[in-house]
């Protein structure tokens, strides 16, 4: 179905098809939990059920890097490391902070959106291959 489009354009559609349903899921396991007040295994599930189209963007992400060239893929993977490293310095800094200076807790779940930031920011630094 979506064979004759670009890789670009199959990325954008993917992540934004896993976009929504994360959108879905986070407000469906919201208003769930505050509904229902469940317990146990399904509270689990509900909790964890906005994180699970997060794969799915995780997929879209390395099959984008299967289908592009290599001097594309040289480019988005210099620039998904150095995310990874900013956000893993950040994240281990920010939690020797807590421990030891008594910083907020920063919640987990915002690592995800760090990465992009991250990503984002990287991507304005790293503009080619080598």
């Amino acid at each position: 179905m979506f064979s004759n489009l670009s890789p670009n354009a199959r990325y954008v559609i993917g992540l934004s098809v896993t976009m929504a349903l994360y959108v879905a899921a986070l407000f469906a396991s919201i208003l769930l939990i505050r509904a229902q007040h469940p317990v146990g295994p399904y509270l689990w599930f509900l909790a964890v059920l906005p994180a699970l189209p997060i794969g799915g963007t995780i997929i879209v992400f390395l099959r984008y890097i299967d289908e592009v060239d290599e001097y594309v893929r040289g480019v988005v993977l210099k620039r998904f490391i150095a995310a990874t490293g900013l956000t893993l310095f950040i994240c281990t800094a920010w939690g020797f902070l807590e421990e030891n200076a008594g910083l907020h807790h920063f919640s987990l779940y915002l690592v995800y959106p760090l990465f992009w930031m991250m990503f984002g920011l990287s991507s304005a630094v790293y503009r080619k291959a080598s």
